[in-house]
């Protein structure tokens, strides 16, 4: 009888960890919208890439962490594939930022880019095998009548005609020390949630063995057999990567970019937050049925 209570006043804390995790992830799409909204008064006529840019982006993210809410209502398998999601809101966050921080002349390269790459996806050519793909789509109009094409094109074009793919030379590490650079606490957010993301999502995305083992095993030291122990793993590894990487992902774009536009108030909420956070992980690690994971996050 003991140990059945004891079991059960575990499941029944494992559920309240559950609700404050998406709780504070709710807050953040809250804030997020709070931000949103800000950053549209600035710009009502939409005409101002440097707000408009790192807006639309805050927006995806957004999308991106209802997504993950509505896979981890329940507290199943699903939960394998927010982890893609996570690492691409992660990465648009960092983004958001890199642009916001940098001004007018990145935000006007990322538009470029996209523009460029719009074309370009009007006529795709691959090759399975031995066989050639094209995928095409006539749209009734030549490159030129759209301004600015022509020269996007040429601008992410390389010497061998190929096209560069990457929408700035700076890899994830290099825009996040530019974030950095410019407000530490928000680099310092982003680099926590690509640090927490990114190495599970790729294997879970890329579909690698490894991947499967670890959404059934985690750092454990074998994999869950059953209900109760998959359960445990499901809070305390991968509700946690997630919440952590979301989180901290939100949080550092909603930083940076309310810094930028000088907009008061942002940067108060996160610390609240972060603090609901920290006391929460705390718990987490107390209430954790293996000696050897401990859970923690660094004071920002």
């Amino acid at each position: 009888m003991a140990e059945e209570n004891e079991a059960q006043a575990h499941r029944a804390q494992l559920s309240e960890h559950h609700r404050l995790g998406r709780n504070l992830l709710h807050a953040q799409t809250r804030a997020i919208d709070a931000l949103i909204h800000e950053l549209h008064a600035l710009d009502s006529a939409r005409e101002n890439e440097a707000i408009r840019v790192p807006l639309l982006m805050l927006q995806a993210v957004g999308v991106s962490v209802h997504s993950v809410l509505t896979l981890t209502h329940q507290r199943d398998m699903s939960i394998r594939d927010c982890f893609g999601i996570a690492r691409s809101a992660v990465e648009t966050a960092v983004n958001a930022a890199f642009i916001a921080v940098s001004g007018e002349p990145m935000a006007k390269r990322a538009v470029r880019h996209m523009r460029q790459k719009r074309w370009r996806d009007l006529r795709r050519q691959g090759r399975v095998g031995k066989h050639n793909i094209t995928v095409s789509r006539d749209i009734g109009i030549e490159m030129d009548h759209l301004p600015g094409v022509r020269e996007a094109l040429e601008e992410f074009t390389n010497k061998r005609g190929e096209e560069v793919r990457s929408w700035t030379p700076e890899n994830l590490e290099s825009r996040i020390t530019v974030i950095s650079n410019r407000h530490g606490r928000a680099g310092l957010c982003l680099g926590a949630a690509s640090f927490s993301v990114y190495r599970p999502a790729s294997e879970l995305l890329h579909g690698t063995y490894y991947g499967v083992n670890l959404f059934w095993q985690g750092s454990r030291d074998v994999p869950a057999r059953g209900q109760e122990e998959f359960d445990e793993l499901w809070v305390t590894e991968h509700f946690v990567t997630l919440l952590t990487a979301l989180f901290f992902a939100a949080s550092g774009a909603i930083d940076a970019i309310s810094a930028v536009h000088m907009l008061a108030g942002h940067s108060e909420r996160q610390d609240d937050l972060s603090r609901q956070l920290s006391v929460l992980v705390e718990e987490m690690g107390k209430n954790d049925q293996d000696d050897e994971h401990d859970f923690c996050t660094a004071e920002l």
